[in-house]
């Protein structure tokens, strides 16, 4: 063992602490929590050339920023109770890097830490040069051990820094959803994709195209689409809709998925009957026109269509069931006559449920909480 080291190192054991908290730290973090993240920065900075990993991609980063904080220590010599200073440079840019957001018309923003990044940075220069001086004057250098004072004081000066990291960085958890459920489409793990943050109630117009999206490709889109928090209607079903962006998957594979991709920018609804009028319009298709109704809570189209692409005498899928029922409790004179025993019943139960409570807000969480897995929860919603 060098003198160096040993002198460095073996002599002040709290150091080496540090040091592995903040790999442990850094590495996980980027790992485990932000790698959606720092994946849809490549992919939109390489304009989609080049994609993330996550492993390698933890390890460069967690590397780079230890290297830096080395780097620091060798140049200063800082020890003691202020040590953790030289930790400060590093956490700022692990903070500005996750601080990013998908801003769609100016691409890739920090917001705030543009500014906030190099000012602390600047500051703990500062710091840096006054403690370096003040160190010879330092009486904790005196202490040794793991668990001393200074190691101590070092180890909640750490913990503080990792609290800024958290936050300042983008914790946006509809963007993260998002990114999460892009990543599996992307890798065509579509089991995957329609089971990530499944129960969870925030969405957006993009979260709920990709839910759409995804259950297609896994061929449950009647079967659970009302599963999920739904927000837009039809209009957002399709990504030339200006309130949904896709950060890290391609358009052209959905379009080429239902029937074709047109120069032309259609609305969903304009989409959907162009294909199926010029019969270019796959199976998926069908399904996707026949949500599009029942998003729009538009029973009677839904009903008008639903015969020329199932057999009714048949057994459909659970949406298209729960529609069916609804439309025949709705309508005196039903253009279709649909019975089903079992939904039947349920229904009757939902709507017993909903005569229970007078305010409006306890009935909406009882039927989220009952009935929140059904077309009927959300027609309920849609119109109330």
């Amino acid at each position: 063992m060098s003198p160096l080291f040993s002198k460095t190192y073996g002599s002040r054991p709290y150091i080496i602490m540090c040091a592995l908290f903040f790999v442990v730290f850094t590495f996980s973090y980027l790992f485990c929590y932000q790698d959606n993240l720092l994946a849809m920065m490549q992919h939109i900075l390489s304009n989609g050339q080049t994609h993330y990993n996550r492993l390698i991609g933890a390890i460069i980063i967690t590397s780079l920023l230890m290297l830096l904080q080395l780097v620091l220590y060798v140049v200063t010599h800082l020890n003691g109770r202020l040590h953790i200073l030289t930790y400060v440079p590093s956490i700022v840019l692990l903070t500005t890097l996750t601080a990013v957001d998908g801003n769609y018309t100016s691409g890739i923003t920090i917001g705030k830490w543009w500014w906030i990044a190099p000012l602390i940075i600047i500051l703990d220069a500062i710091a840096l040069l006054y403690a370096r001086q003040l160190q010879d004057y330092d009486s904790s250098e005196g202490e040794f051990g793991f668990f001393s004072r200074t190691s101590w004081i070092n180890y909640c000066g750490l913990t503080a820094l990792f609290m800024l990291v958290m936050f300042g960085a983008n914790h946006q958890r509809v963007l993260h959803m998002r990114l999460d459920v892009e990543q599996c489409i992307a890798s065509q793990n579509y089991k995957k994709a329609t089971a990530t943050y499944a129960r969870a109630l925030q969405t957006d117009s993009s979260l709920t195209n990709l839910r759409v999206y995804a259950l297609s490709l896994s061929g449950q889109l009647p079967e659970r689409l009302f599963e999920y928090a739904l927000v837009g209607g039809s209009a957002v079903m399709l990504p030339s809709n200006p309130n949904v962006h896709y950060l890290l998957c391609g358009q052209a594979p959905l379009y080429q998925h239902l029937g074709g991709m047109f120069r032309q920018k259609m609305s969903t609804m304009h989409y959907l009957r162009f294909i199926h009028q010029h019969h270019l319009a796959t199976k998926a298709a069908h399904d996707y026109l026949l949500c599009a109704y029942l998003m729009d809570g538009n029973l009677d189209l839904f009903v008008h269509a639903i015969g020329k692409y199932y057999n009714l005498k048949k057994p459909l899928p659970k949406h298209y069931c729960e529609a069916l029922v609804l439309y025949n409790h709705l309508r005196s004179n039903p253009y279709v006559v649909y019975h089903n025993s079992v939904m039947e019943a349920d229904f009757t139960d939902f709507q017993t449920l909903i005569k229970q409570y007078s305010d409006a807000r306890q009935r909406i969480a009882a039927i989220r909480d009952t009935y929140g897995n059904t077309y009927w929860a959300y027609y309920y919603q849609l119109k109330h």
